[in-house]
């Protein structure tokens, strides 16, 4: 596992380990009932990057940054910055908000440096709480209870924190050579866009992980949005965005045309979560721009490099784009979507008015 990884920054918060010698941490309980994250600025604007640094991890216990800073002054950094001295670290329960509202519960293993500065880590194994992290944009954290206050130090091995929008292996995707599996797209090849013609893919991810709560896919059914779409049962990851194409759309955005997050189409008939699977494999791949390609024969989009989903990526993942397409990595603004993307209540509106009015997800133009 990789000894650099994503971390989100708390802030600098009162010091849980004022005092060395051991390996308690006598004033963890401090942090009990902090909540950092609020609507207005989601905790996943506050992704950094952690590496070894410095003296590394490997004085005292030479597997973690230990509490103990008499055993040794392990050091870290942030986004590449100066060295820190790690001080410490405790678990706690916690309850995480994700932006489209929803909660779930989970062990929050938080850490700070010397100066306070205080950190949420990862998990350290492929466990049902990193499932939660990454299932979801989160948009805030509460400590609510200390789990307890006596450890030797923080792994210095963690997951990688990854989320963004995916579809599942065996999805076809439309090419001028006619449907391929999703997982057999490689740079280089073509797919059919609905508003770009054929276009080239730049960049493929795959990966497989627990299909439990928020990483289960979302299953639409044959035919269930409409004019006979998808052609066969699609699964896609929560939030990829389907093409909504709505008279009903028009009134409500004065465009027909709009992307719709997948975990909102299941007030429809024929839309579900699958907690079927075990495990699953996600795909997603990048082109020069936004776009919206043919997923079982249903519009849906590609990889959108926007602010939340380049602070939910591995660093390793964003070195790699970041060698093709600098400008999105660096850039400040995000790119321009390929559709009308709107927000999570205007989403949710949408789709309790199709189902009144019994109108479908996709009509014809």
């Amino acid at each position: 596992m990789p000894t650099t990884f994503n971390v989100i920054s708390l802030g600098v918060q009162t010091l849980i380990d004022p005092t060395e010698g051991s390996d308690t941490i006598e004033n963890a309980s401090a942090l009990v009932g902090l909540t950092v994250g609020a609507l207005g600025d989601p905790l996943l604007d506050n992704f950094v990057s952690l590496s070894s640094a410095g003296a590394g991890f490997t004085g005292g216990n030479n597997t973690a940054y230990d509490n103990n800073n008499n055993n040794s002054d392990d050091q870290f950094s942030i986004d590449g910055g100066p060295a820190q001295t790690f001080d410490a670290v405790a678990p706690y329960n916690a309850t995480i908000t994700f932006t489209d509202g929803t909660t779930a519960n989970v062990t929050a293993v938080v850490f700070q440096d010397t100066a306070g500065n205080t950190y949420l880590a990862p998990e350290f194994s492929s466990n049902a709480d990193q499932a939660l992290y990454e299932s979801g944009a989160l948009r805030s954290i509460t400590l609510d209870s200390l789990i307890g206050g006596t450890y030797s130090g923080l792994t210095g091995t963690r997951q990688a924190w990854n989320f963004v929008t995916c579809f599942a292996q065996g999805t076809g995707i439309l090419t001028p050579d006619g449907e391929v599996s999703v997982e057999q797209l490689s740079p280089g090849d073509k797919v059919c866009t609905l508003n770009s013609g054929d276009q080239t893919i730049r960049w493929v991810g795959i990966r497989s992980v627990p299909a439990i709560d928020k990483l289960a896919p979302i299953r639409i059914k044959a035919g269930a949005l409409g004019q006979g779409l998808p052609k066969q049962d699609l699964c896609v990851s929560r939030q990829h965005r389907m093409l909504c194409r709505s008279k009903v759309a028009k009134r409500m955005f004065d465009t027909p045309e709009a992307l719709i997050s997948a975990n909102k189409l299941t007030v429809l008939s024929g839309v579900r979560q699958d907690d079927s699977f075990g495990w699953i494999t996600y795909c997603h791949i990048l082109c020069d721009t936004h776009e919206v390609v043919y997923a079982n024969g249903m519009p849906a989009e590609t990889l959108y490099l926007g602010t939340q989903t380049k602070h939910s990526m591995t660093p390793e993942a964003l070195e790699e784009i970041r060698a093709i397409f600098p400008e999105l990595v660096e850039g400040a603004k995000p790119p321009t979507p390929a559709h009308f993307m709107p927000g999570n209540a205007p989403q949710r509106n949408l789709m309790r008015r199709l189902r009144k009015n019994r109108h479908p997800f996709y009509e014809t133009s």
